[in-house]
């Protein structure tokens, strides 16, 4: 910003900088220090306003004007420019206002912005209604021989089929049957309270940002991909891969935990690519995903819940497919 001249009158330097405005060229003004008051002619003198241009690559074309505005300061063109230049502001303010309602700034590290904070968008609050539906129809996947809607739900739901697998020991035999849907649905059943409660809080944050983020479809093709990338993965593999105990998949498992881990790596990589989104992800909650990870493929001490192993491998799938969509959905816009 650089200073273009000073002018005497209140009215002058409105007008002038009024039809400056009206060309694109931005302005600053501010009142010089008062005259003094050691005499009467002094203390009748105008006021004097400094003018400055923001843009300093437009100065040549402000000082251009400001020659052909101290040759005829009364030319009509100036004062018509008032009405013009307060209209301008008026869009701008409007715009500004427009754009900053739309702004989506949450910071995932800020005190100041909780992320339980505001209403659930719909589709994140759908999904743990019905996770808190189903875990308590089926008494968290672990339903009595007389609750027939639980075990139809169990039965349904799962990865697979669990009278069909201990039959044919083919994890995918429910599939192969053409019941895709069950590549999905293991993420509505849990295998206790404990279980739901932290795969719902982990859902209600980052399934809130992320679905305001993004919009409600393509958070819902999102939430079906890192179903797939999680759910696959821990259903298909076998067990003791490579020889290491503990390094298991299972078709046995239940919960949404792949699908957060999932958001999470999403979340984490677009933020990288993009800090302009103004989201930031603690250190504190890549330390906990590093934790769970750990621990999780640690072996069978940790890998336990309840009478079902813990899923590693939709828990690494999911970030894993995560961070590729997160990566990718950037690199488009590139």
């Amino acid at each position: 910003m650089r200073s273009l001249t000073t002018i005497e009158g209140k009215s002058d330097a409105e007008a002038f900088v009024a039809y400056l405005l009206t060309l694109g060229i931005s302005t600053h003004v501010e009142p010089t220090s008062p005259p003094s008051m050691g005499s009467a002619l002094e203390s009748v003198r105008p006021e004097a306003w400094e003018v400055w241009i923001k843009n300093e690559d437009l100065m040549a074309q402000a000082k251009e004007e400001l020659d052909n505005f101290l040759a005829n300061p009364k030319d009509p063109k100036y004062a018509a420019a008032l009405k013009q230049a307060n209209q301008i502001l008026r869009d701008q303010r409007e715009e500004a206002r427009l754009r900053q309602r739309n702004i989506q700034s949450p910071r995932l590290d800020d005190n100041r912005s909780s992320m339980f904070s505001g209403r659930l968008p719909p589709l994140t609050l759908t999904l743990i209604i019905l996770c808190c539906v189903f875990g308590l129809l089926t008494s968290f996947s672990q339903p009595s021989p007389e609750n027939r809607l639980g075990l139809s739900i169990v039965k349904q739901l799962k990865f697979v089929d669990m009278a069909l697998y201990s039959k044919s020991k083919d994890p995918a035999a429910s599939l192969k049957r053409g019941e895709y849907w069950r590549v999905l649905t293991p993420a509505f059943l849990h295998g206790d309270p404990l279980h739901l409660l932290m795969n719902m809080l982990g859902l209600a944050s980052l399934g809130r940002i992320v679905e305001r983020m993004i919009g409600l479809r393509r958070y819902a093709l999102l939430l079906v991909l890192l179903a797939a990338g999680s759910h696959l993965p821990q259903g298909l593999l076998g067990e003791n891969l490579f020889g290491f105990k503990g390094l298991s998949g299972s078709p046995n498992f239940v919960g949404i935990s792949g699908v957060i881990m999932g958001l999470f790596g999403y979340v984490a990589v677009k933020t990288k690519m993009r800090p302009d989104l103004g989201f930031s992800l603690s250190a504190q909650a890549y330390f906990m995903v590093g934790i769970l990870l750990v621990l999780g493929f640690a072996g069978e001490m940790f890998g336990k819940v309840g009478n079902l192993h813990m899923a590693n491998f939709a828990h690494l799938g999911g970030l894993v497919a995560g961070a590729i969509l997160g990566f990718l959905s950037e690199a488009r816009r590139a």
